[in-house]
């Protein structure tokens, strides 16, 4: 609900005008606002304050009721959020709009790889071979874990060819599309999904606060891994994008912060860090099919 109509209904919810001291100070102005383009309220000083009286309760009742058709107390408490909030707020992103569940798409090759779940269990193998890819409802207060890494890598094309993955690799390759979602943390966070968890992020700030939620998140029991491009440190300074480093450099330095004070920084990250920096770039995953014909000097 706006910061007007809370005002509002807080008036409407007296008989008396209310005081300035009754709102905040964003509240005040948007009364004082709203006072000028309707003459439905008014703004008066009274000794050394100010009060806010209704004019037209009716109005301003038919008023709050178009912005918001229902009150919450009148929807069915199955409803979804979304359309709580529609119901609510006319607006589907207003208020809690996040999703009770995430559909984690997944790939493997080795037979052995096993999704369990008490008694239920799921072969990925054999769904990616019959269906090219397999999937999993991911929800709080399951226990869902499989026997191998987890690979989670960042962008479509790495989950869509994967001659890139070492020939060694057994386990769980997994796409989570830009952004681990706060679903997908707390599961994480809920019980040792897999022993270890492999980030392969973008090398860029949104990459690097991916990797610092999920350190802050995954269970105790399991390892967190950074998957490192084989000749990241060429890489980086032919193939760099400096647009990418601008955009996000923020955000990359507040996450190695963030893994410092976790003591979750280890030497590599350290490297990239200060690398970046001096270099004034990010590095996309996809950089993974690229050769850097020789060792970078680097001179400053």
């Amino acid at each position: 609900m706006s910061l007007l109509s809370e005002a509002l209904k807080r008036l409407l919810a007296q008989e008396q005008p209310l005081n300035a001291s009754a709102f905040t100070q964003s509240q005040r102005k948007e009364l004082e606002q709203f006072a000028l383009n309707t003459r439905l309220i008014e703004v008066k000083k009274q000794g050394n304050g100010v009060v806010y009286r209704l004019i037209d309760r009716q109005n301003i009742s038919n008023y709050i009721r178009q912005l918001h058709p229902m009150e919450d107390e009148q929807l069915l408490s199955l409803l979804p959020k979304r359309s709580r909030n529609i119901g609510t707020d006319l607006s589907s992103k207003k208020g809690q709009s996040g999703h009770d569940s995430f559909y984690l798409l997944m790939k493997a090759w080795d037979c052995d790889v096993v999704w369990q779940c008490g008694d239920n269990t799921m072969n990925p193998s054999e769904l990616t071979k019959r269906l090219g890819v397999a999937a999993m409802q991911v929800s709080t207060n399951n226990a869902w874990h499989c026997n191998r890494p987890l690979l989670l890598v960042e962008n479509q094309a790495l989950f869509d060819r994967c001659d890139w993955l070492p020939d060694e690799f057994n386990g769980c390759l997994v796409y989570y599309a830009g952004q681990l979602s706060e679903v997908l943390l707390k599961w994480f966070s809920e019980q040792k999904r897999a022993n270890d968890v492999i980030l392969f992020p973008d090398y860029d700030g949104i990459g690097l606060t991916n990797y610092a939620r999920l350190a802050g998140m995954l269970h105790p029991n399991s390892t967190l891994h950074f998957y490192w491009l084989t000749d990241w440190e060429n890489k980086l300074p032919i193939y760099g994008n400096a647009e990418v480093w601008s955009k996000t450099r923020i955000q990359f330095e507040n996450a190695m912060q963030k893994l410092d004070n976790m003591n979750a920084l280890n030497s590599d990250l350290i490297k990239l860090g200060q690398l970046s920096q001096r270099c004034g770039k990010a590095l996309e995953q996809e950089a993974i099919w690229l050769y850097a014909s020789e060792p970078v000097v680097l001179k400053f």
